[in-house]
């Protein structure tokens, strides 16, 4: 009956204490649980249904080790009915949780104490450590051992997080990503480890028609050229397909965005975002899926002021019997919480929210290269983009059979660089461009 425990609802709170002494170095027992006995109206209203429920918690309480405490009311007659169940200790506790609660607050304890036995450090601090690294499996809870172990007897300042000398993990096991990872060796060790990032890169091309031929360049300082260049269109995309295919466009550039990594790189083009960018048209063009809204939205938290294209509900409405449920790897995409994005508009938000839950989407994903180039193509010109093209192939448009003979890209260190031979041939004809 309302506001009376059952079996279950005692269960809850035994488990509801276990989840909230989780990272307490001296959780207090014994707990104890109050029925919550109804007024004497209640009880002879439900007399046959309270006794059912006494009878049962007597017997579960009686069955787990807990002792109760009773108090007399009276129902017709005087009878003794449990009030509170006591929950003696620990391992009491654990038994009555659930086996994947109870596994998780003995993993919690078991990582503290070999904290505390591995490094001088105190119990609070332990905890705190073990909490941070709640989410790792056990092979990265040993890595991390490991790494604060090497860390406290060696200098790693300077060091990028791939140079740390131990074997077991990969590359961006430590890298910046794993801002949690990092903090845990440094609480370990205390001090901080003194690592450097890998520089930052972007790669990007020329689409003037005068400059099309050009080698890619990819730039790892900043590159303050694209001004004095008269570069005045800018389209940012993420599948390398569509980076190679993108058409000629007067005083144009196309950058190869890379992911979660472009926000970062396209601080590498100062001159988008002082006051040489007055004039100069930027799009971002990304797979219509929960990661590509991220990027827009952290491209535009950067100061970039750039509009999105191919990333509203009218896209996804046009093109979305090509999407997927799948993700680079072929593994079934996650329904998500969005996140908040104040880089969003609301068209973008409203489509954001239907690929992060599924609601009102069939797939949760549309990649970027599944439509048309010559679409693209269409949509830049009617942006006003100068885009320069004949289309001959309506599924592609990518440069002529000279463009895909020069192959390799600069690197710009302030300057350009000498060109790399050997990369793959940027694109193939299929499309014949004019003015």
């Amino acid at each position: 009956m309302a506001g009376m425990k059952d079996v279950t609802a005692i269960v809850g709170a035994v488990e509801h204490r276990v989840e909230a002494d989780m990272y307490r170095c001296d959780p207090a027992y014994p707990i104890s649980v109050t029925v919550g006995l109804p007024g004497r109206d209640a009880l002879e209203t439900n007399a046959l249904t309270v006794h059912a429920n006494n009878n049962a918690i007597r017997d579960w309480a009686h069955a787990h080790g807990c002792p109760t405490v009773t108090k007399t009311r009276v129902i017709g007659t005087s009878v003794s009915l449990i009030d509170k169940i006591i929950v003696p200790d620990e391992q009491t506790a654990l038994r009555i949780v659930g086996r994947s609660l109870a596994a998780r607050y003995r993993r919690t304890r078991d990582r503290h104490a070999r904290l505390l036995a591995a490094f001088a450090i105190e119990p609070e601090t332990a905890m705190r450590i073990a909490s941070m690294l709640r989410d790792e499996t056990d092979v990265d809870f040993d890595l991390l051992m490991q790494v604060a172990a090497y860390a406290k007897t060696h200098d790693t300042a300077g060091m990028t997080p791939r140079q740390v000398p131990l074997a077991g993990f990969s590359a961006k096991w430590l890298d910046r990503k794993k801002t949690k990872r990092r903090k845990a060796v440094e609480l370990l060790c205390a001090r901080e480890l003194g690592l450097t990032e890998r520089p930052r890169e972007l790669r990007f091309r020329h689409l003037d028609p005068a400059r099309v031929h050009e080698p890619n360049l990819v730039a790892v300082r900043p590159w303050s050229e694209g001004g004095a260049l008269g570069i005045r269109y800018v389209v940012i995309v993420e599948n390398k397909d569509t980076y190679q295919a993108m058409p000629p466009i007067d005083h144009g550039l196309c950058v190869f965005g890379s992911g979660k990594a472009a926000a970062d790189g396209l601080t590498l083009l100062p001159w988008l975002f002082d006051e040489r960018s007055a004039g100069i048209d930027v799009v971002y063009w990304g797979d219509m899926d929960a990661a590509g809204f991220e990027i827009l939205s952290d491209i535009r938290q950067t100061g970039l002021d750039c509009a999105s294209m191919f990333m509203d509900r009218a896209a996804y409405e046009r093109y979305g019997r090509y999407g997927t449920n799948c993700d680079q790897k072929d593994k079934p995409l996650e329904r998500q919480q969005p996140k908040p994005l104040p880089g969003l508009y609301p068209d973008e938000r409203s489509l954001y929210e239907s690929l992060c839950t599924g609601k009102g989407v069939e797939f949760l994903r549309l990649e970027q290269e599944r439509i048309p180039i010559a679409d693209a193509a269409a949509e830049l010109q009617a942006r006003g983009f100068p885009v320069k093209f004949m289309e001959v192939n309506t599924r592609k448009m990518v440069c002529d059979d000279d463009v895909s003979k020069r192959t390799g890209k600069d690197t710009i260190d302030g300057k350009v660089g000498e060109a790399h031979q050997g990369e793959e041939s940027r694109t193939k004809s299929a499309a014949v461009y004019g003015t």
